[in-house]
């Protein structure tokens, strides 16, 4: 009990009253004390008075939930203000709620925000936080449906700014229905959806193929929104699977087909190729969209730029690492060409010296011997000259024969490929000489034989 007051008059003496002729056009909004309004509440809790409080406050919920203009004007925000501050004060408004048609709710939302001037839906996020992060209970399962059909069903118009909403509200319960997050990771994903609502919009508007959150006409002009606002930058790739994705099933003509395929041309080489992407949405995404997200990712996902970057340098490496091979090779074949002119001049045996030859492919060993051949010392040799057409013969023949080998067994590997494999199906009757037959007349003859080798004996 407040001193001097029944607990009823004083509750409607602070605050009944102020409502109900605010509501009634008796007051302005400026003239009404919201201020002292909030320290009555605050002093109405400190007491325990908040049921008596719940009770009187009801009707003024009902505006608050359905958006009536004439609690809440939209040349003002004191009033929706203080009713957000009454509603997380009163733990047991959520519980009031979950009798609500929260669909209803929805639409009569979209038409009060679609008379403000700066299109925010802040007030609408703010009062489903206090709901489902309240004492709201309701069959998630049902409403989750219920939206799906709303906002996939192709015979549902609503507008811009109420489909919008309907995306905001399937959101989040699809965030509270999710079973892999507990309570704080849901307050933490609810509000990185509020923080990047703008480019989120753009987003769902690609996934049920109707754009919502703007004015827009076509899915061009939408493309073109997530080129110009550097904010939407790090999560474009998100934007850019999710279009190439449901591309084919925007029913688009032949011009319309090219105009959007022009701005993700533009959108991929003037932002996606040139920015480090965010992963900061992956998991809101997944949770939202379970059964498309992850395969739009795998399917469309470009490469950013440091991929790019990475792969060039792998390049570089690579080439580099190749030129360092063929250096050491060449060196190598230097040497060996050293060794075998050494032997030839050093008076080793020239059936040595092709002993050494036939240690090397044919290809190697064909090269220096022409390289030995090339040099006008060794030709001045006896040995070495009367032996090198010998050597010459043998080593074209050895290298001719080996790719003459390689030739038959790719031509061999080719036939084999292009021959059928379902030539031994035997599931519509055999395709060719069945071998069953064959055994089975073959075991006939030899009982026969045997039958009258019997009767002989």
């Amino acid at each position: 009990m407040i001193k001097g007051y029944s607990n009823e008059n004083y509750i409607n003496d602070f605050i009944i009253s102020y409502l109900e002729r605010l509501t009634k056009s008796e007051l302005a909004q400026r003239d009404v004390p919201w201020d002292d309004m909030r320290l009555a509440l605050n002093r109405i809790s400190d007491k325990g008075l908040m049921p008596a409080f719940h009770r009187l406050m009801q009707p003024y919920y009902e505006m608050y939930l359905f958006a009536d203009t004439s609690l809440m004007p939209h040349d003002h925000n004191f009033s929706r203000a203080f009713m957000e501050y009454a509603a997380d004060m009163d733990k047991d408004f959520g519980l009031w709620a979950s009798s609500k048609d929260i669909i209803s709710a929805t639409e009569c939302w979209g038409d009060y925000l679609k008379m403000k001037n700066d299109g925010s839906i802040g007030y609408y996020c703010r009062l489903l936080q206090l709901l489902f992060f309240g004492s709201y209970k309701t069959d998630l399962e049902k409403l989750q449906s219920d939206l799906k059909e709303i906002l996939q069903g192709a015979e549902v118009n609503c507008d811009y700014k109420t489909g919008e909403l309907f995306c905001m509200l399937h959101a989040t319960v699809c965030i509270m229905k999710t079973k892999r997050w507990n309570r704080q990771k849901k307050e933490e994903e609810f509000g990185v959806l509020i923080e990047h609502w703008d480019f989120m919009k753009l987003f769902y508007s690609v996934m049920i193929r109707r754009i919502v959150g703007c004015k827009y006409t076509n899915f061009s002009a939408l493309t073109n929104q997530v080129k110009m606002s550097s904010a939407h930058h790090p999560h474009a790739h998100i934007y850019y699977c999710a279009l190439m994705e449901r591309l084919e099933s925007l029913n688009l003509n032949v011009k319309q087909y090219k105009k959007v395929d022009d701005s993700l041309q533009r959108l991929l080489n003037e932002i996606l190729n040139t920015t480090q992407p965010s992963e900061i949405l992956y998991d809101l995404c997944d949770v939202l969209f379970p059964e498309d997200f992850q395969k739009m990712l795998r399917d469309h996902k470009p490469k950013s730029y440091k991929d790019v970057e990475k792969e060039s340098c792998r390049k570089d490496e690579l080439i580099e690492q190749l030129s360092k091979q063929k250096k050491n090779l060449e060196d190598d074949l230097k040497r060996i060409k050293g060794a075998l002119h050494d032997m030839i001049t050093g008076s080793i045996p020239i059936e040595e010296v092709d002993n050494e030859l036939m240690k090397y492919d044919p290809a190697t060993a064909w090269n220096l011997l022409c390289e030995l051949n090339n040099s006008q010392v060794l030709l001045a040799i006896d040995a070495w000259r009367n032996s090198i057409p010998v050597l010459i013969n043998k080593y074209r023949s050895r290298l001719f024969d080996n790719i003459n080998e390689q030739e038959k067994a790719f031509s061999a590997m080719r036939i084999a490929s292009e021959r059928p494999t379902n030539i031994y199906n035997y599931t519509n009757g055999a395709t060719h000489n069945d071998k069953r037959l064959q055994l089975s007349t073959n075991t006939s003859i030899e009982n026969k034989f045997n039958h009258r080798r019997i009767e002989n004996e």
